[in-house]
């Protein structure tokens, strides 16, 4: 078998009429036989070159007439290739109609036999291996909907790998759908019922897509309610009810405190017992996002049983209820300063990326971006303002990997400068790998976080790999990264300089039509939850949680008025609050 002359087996491969198929599937055998078997993938490769093997193989599928069984080895003949090298996705791309073909192919398999079924399994491996490296050129060829008609159809009766498999192409394909997709709402539908899936993995991989989807929209400025219309909040507050566990569980039914709920966003029960939690930091991350770009859906969801599920949440690990308490810290927000508070990104549309002339400078203008990007790390600050002053370069100019001026700033520029660039309009949560409170997240630079929240930064937008700032800001444990985690563990103490606050507020007034806050249903919640966080940092040694805990008190206190304060402290429902908070303030003062 070793002895074949490549020019002959590609010759066979290139046969498809009669009994030329019988010859045309002896050499893909012989072809997988040998690009597995090989112990040198150089030498395989210059016996069988990627440059002419893989148009033939790509040919093959473009074929019509060719049965499943000369298919499916094919695919795995593609797929040996595609392991080995990125030159060869490329490849395969450049190949006009393979992807689209192979998308087909899958769409099209029944599973009614073995055969179809290896085949089915061998293009969800091709396309998983594709998307690795162009993600894009699967989505243009309609693998999202292929994946997830795949999943649902199919999913029972083919292998777990499988099956996994084809939820990484969904999950990164869901990165390449925007608000305005027509496919959007099969998707969504899709998705909400995939986050029912008897599969732990494919269930949490739908929770990463919805995810994924709701920052597409937070980036393009667009409401992200489309996303709710199939009972998306009702399974995460199911969520957060059991993230603690299932001993805390309980159905996350909708009905206002006052009125019952006036939308179906939050009115559809899941009934399947999940067998297993998502990350909570995901949940907790998607409700804010969804509430951050959604009046509607922050509507709904403060008048759904929320409390509940976070009172439960809090009984959790130490990062179930610092994240839960993060989302509580953007609801006081909503609930007492209104949408103004959370300030906005700079982009005024759903533009998403920068235009071409913002990205392509002739050859004088992509030296001197690099000069100032080497100013940026030397931290020569004039140099920076002249730049900017004299119009020599874009605010907003991103470079040819897609990070913008703020972004060099945030990771290793001085505070000054993220000040002048933020003060001449850039672009907050402008990024195509990561916003800039990503970096100033990822180097563990407090202050420039600081900066990044007063000026609207999204502490909730995601990186290419699906990460938040707080995310980036936990993977490292020195003193920097722990103050950083720290502020975006309550981002909302930085949204708005105190000093500018009340101006900034009258200044919008005419611009903001809804009333400031939500005067309905503010007081009920603090009448809620100021005994239950009064009661977690007593029952906490937790460090990290007690001041979490102390932070959202504090918050409560300042907004709460004298007459409801005096009915919540003496109130017999809310177990003793009066005595508790006078505990904690005794505490504090003792300790201090």
């Amino acid at each position: 078998m070793a002895d074949v002359d490549p020019e002959t087996l590609l010759e066979w491969l290139s046969m498809g009429q009669g009994d030329e198929r019988d010859m045309q599937l002896i050499a893909l055998e012989q072809l997988c036989m040998l690009l597995l078997m090989s112990d040198n993938v150089d030498r395989c490769f210059e016996c069988c070159p990627p440059r002419t093997f893989l148009p033939a193989l790509c040919r093959i599928f473009l074929d019509e007439l060719v049965p499943d069984s000369v298919l499916e080895v094919t695919a795995r003949a593609i797929t040996y290739y595609l392991d080995v090298s990125a030159e060869c996705t490329r490849r395969v791309v450049a190949m006009e109609g393979a992807v689209k073909a192979i998308c087909s192919r899958l769409s099209g398999a029944g599973l009614g036999s073995r055969v179809s079924r290896d085949l089915a399994e061998q293009c969800i491996k091709v396309l998983e291996l594709v998307c690795a490296r162009e993600a894009g050129a699967v989505f243009e060829a309609g693998g999202l909907p292929c994946a997830l008609c795949f999943i649902r159809e199919h999913g029972a009766r083919v292998h777990r790998d499988t099956l996994h498999s084809a939820m990484a192409v969904v999950t990164r394909l869901c990165g390449k759908v925007e608000p305005q997709d027509k496919a959007l709402p099969d998707c969504v539908e899709a998705l909400s019922v995939l986050l029912r899936h008897e599969d732990a993995h494919v269930a949490d991989g739908a929770l990463r897509c919805f995810a994924s989807l709701a920052d597409r929209f937070s980036r393009r400025g667009t409401d992200p309610a489309p996303l709710a219309s199939n009972g998306l909040v009702s399974e995460l507050l199911y969520r957060l009810s059991n993230a603690a566990g299932p001993g805390t569980s309980a159905t996350a039914t909708c009905s206002n405190p006052k009125t019952p709920p006036s939308s179906s966003t939050v009115t559809t029960v899941p009934t399947p017992e999940p067998k297993s939690c998502a990350s909570v930091s995901t949940i907790i991350s998607l409700l804010s996002t969804l509430c951050r770009g959604s009046p509607s859906i922050t509507h709904d969801l403060l008048r759904s049983e929320l409390p509940d599920a976070i009172e439960k949440a809090l009984k959790g690990d130490e990062r179930c209820a610092l994240d839960s308490m993060r989302l509580i810290d953007l609801l006081l927000v909503l609930l007492f300063e209104g949408r103004s508070a959370l300030g906005r990104s700079t982009t005024g549309g759903p533009s998403g990326p920068l235009l071409p002339r913002l990205r392509r400078l002739d050859s004088a203008g992509e030296k001197s971006h690099r000069q100032l990007i080497d100013c940026i790390r030397s931290k020569d600050t004039d140099a920076l303002i002249e730049a900017i002053d004299t119009g020599g370069i874009e605010v907003n100019f991103m470079d040819d990997v897609g990070q913008t001026l703020l972004n060099w700033a945030s990771a290793f520029g001085t505070q000054e400068m993220v000040e002048f660039l933020c003060d001449r309009g850039a672009d907050v949560n402008k990024g195509q790998r990561s916003s800039s409170l990503h970096y100033a997240a990822c180097f563990g630079r407090p202050a420039i976080a600081k900066v990044l929240l007063r000026h609207g930064a999204n502490p909730d937008l995601r990186d290419e790999d699906g990460k938040t700032p707080l995310d980036k800001a936990r993977e490292r444990v020195d003193e920097g990264h722990r103050e950083v985690a720290a502020i975006l563990q309550s981002p909302g103490e930085w949204m708005l300089p105190p000093s500018q606050e009340h101006k900034k507020l009258e200044t919008e007034v005419e611009e903001f039509t809804e009333p400031k806050g939500d005067p309905e249903m503010a007081p009920i919640y603090l009448k809620r939850l100021l005994p239950v966080f009064c009661a977690t940092f007593q029952s906490t040694m937790l460090p990290s949680v007690r001041k979490a805990s102390l932070s959202l008190i504090r918050k409560m206190v300042h907004y709460i008025q004298p007459e409801l304060l005096i009915e919540t402290c003496g109130s017999d429902k809310t177990g003793g609050c009066g005595a508790m908070l006078v505990e904690v303030i005794a505490n504090v003062l003792d300790n201090e």
